[in-house]
C-alpha cells in the first residue's frame, strides 16, 4: 500500500515533472534547433531576461504580467527591496490605480479581463481576445507577428489537461513560434512544476478554448504593447558618466563658494577703504 501511494503522489511531489511527448522541452536538442530555426523570436531574449518564477500557485498571471511589463520599455515603480533601484515585481505590480489587489489574485487567479486590467494600470496596452472570439488562423496570425516584433508580447491562459499536463489552468508568456513546426515556445511560470515547452499552435489552441468557471467566458490570450504615451525606461546613467555629473556638481559648489566667499572679503575691503577717506565725525 505504501508503494502504490507512492506511485500515486509522485508525479504530485516532483520537483519537476515530465512533460507528456507532444511538447518539447526547450533544453534538449531538437527544442534548441526549434529555438535556432524559430522565424519569430523578439520577444525570447527580453523575456528571459526578466523571467521570474511565480510566487505563489494562484499568481501564474502576476509572474507572466511582470515578464512582460519588465521586458517593455517603459518606466517601473521602485523595487522597495532593491531600492533606488526600479523594476516590476510581484508586490509592486498591484499599483494604487489598479482594481486587481494581491488578496482578489490569491483567492483564485486572474481572468483574462482582470489580467488585462492589471497591465493597463501598468503603462501597457492590453488586448484581450478569449478564443471563442478568434479562431485558430487568427490566433497563429496575431500572437506569431507579435512575437516577430519588439515590445510586443504575447500572454496566453490555457487548460493544462489539453496539453497533457496535469490539473488546473494556468497562465505563462509565449518567447518564439516556428513556422516550419507550426510550434510555439510557452515560458511556464511555473518553473517548480515544467521546464519551458514548444507546443504545437492547434493543441495551444484548443487548451485556450476552453471555459473559465470565474468568468464564464472561454480562456485565450492577450497582447501587449506599450500604451502610447507612458513614461519610458528609466535609465540608470554609466559610472563614468555619473563621475562627470558629480565633478561638474563639486566645480559648480566650489565656484559658488568662492564667489560668495570673494564677494563677502571684497565688500570688508571696501568698507574699510570708504572708513579711512570718510572717517565719522566724533
Amino acid at each position: 500500500m505504501p508503494t502504490l501511494l507512492a506511485l500515486f503522489l509522485a508525479p504530485l511531489l516532483a520537483q519537476l515533472q515530465p512533460l507528456p511527448p507532444q511538447l518539447v522541452p526547450l533544453d534538449s536538442p531538437a527544442g534548441e534547433q526549434l529555438l535556432f530555426e524559430s522565424s519569430a523570436r523578439a520577444a525570447y531574449f527580453p523575456l528571459t531576461s526578466s523571467f521570474v518564477t511565480q510566487q505563489s500557485t494562484a499568481f501564474c498571471g502576476v509572474a507572466s504580467a511582470v515578464m512582460v511589463l519588465n521586458a517593455l520599455p517603459i518606466a517601473a515603480p521602485v523595487a522597495k527591496e532593491w531600492a533606488p533601484f526600479r523594476a516590476f515585481t510581484q508586490e509592486n505590480v498591484f499599483a494604487p490605480q489598479s482594481p486587481i489587489t494581491a488578496a482578489l489574485v490569491s483567492s483564485g487567479g486572474l481572468t483574462m479581463e482582470q489580467l488585462g486590467a492589471l497591465l493597463r494600470a501598468n503603462g501597457a496596452d492590453a488586448d484581450v481576445l478569449n478564443a471563442n472570439d478568434s479562431a485558430l488562423e487568427r490566433f497563429r496570425a496575431d500572437a506569431s507577428a507579435a512575437l516577430a516584433k519588439s515590445a510586443h508580447h504575447v500572454l496566453v491562459d490555457f487548460s493544462r489537461p489539453e496539453l497533457g499536463q496535469d490539473l488546473g489552468a494556468h497562465w505563462s508568456p509565449l518567447a518564439a513560434y516556428n513556422a516550419k513546426e507550426d510550434r510555439f515556445l510557452v515560458l511556464d511560470v511555473a518553473r517548480f512544476r515544467y521546464p519551458p515547452y514548444w507546443a504545437r499552435t492547434a493543441d495551444l489552441f484548443a487548451a485556450m478554448n476552453t471555459r473559465d468557471l470565474d468568468s464564464g467566458k472561454q480562456r485565450g490570450y492577450i497582447l501587449v504593447t506599450p500604451h502610447t504615451g507612458a513614461a519610458g525606461r528609466i535609465e540608470i546613467p554609466s559610472l563614468r558618466h555619473r563621475m562627470k555629473l558629480y565633478a561638474l556638481l563639486a566645480s559648480s559648489i566650489l565656484l559658488c563658494i568662492g564667489a560668495t566667499v570673494g564677494a563677502f572679503v571684497g565688500r570688508s575691503l571696501l568698507r574699510r577703504k570708504l572708513a579711512k577717506q570718510f572717517p565719522r565725525a566724533a
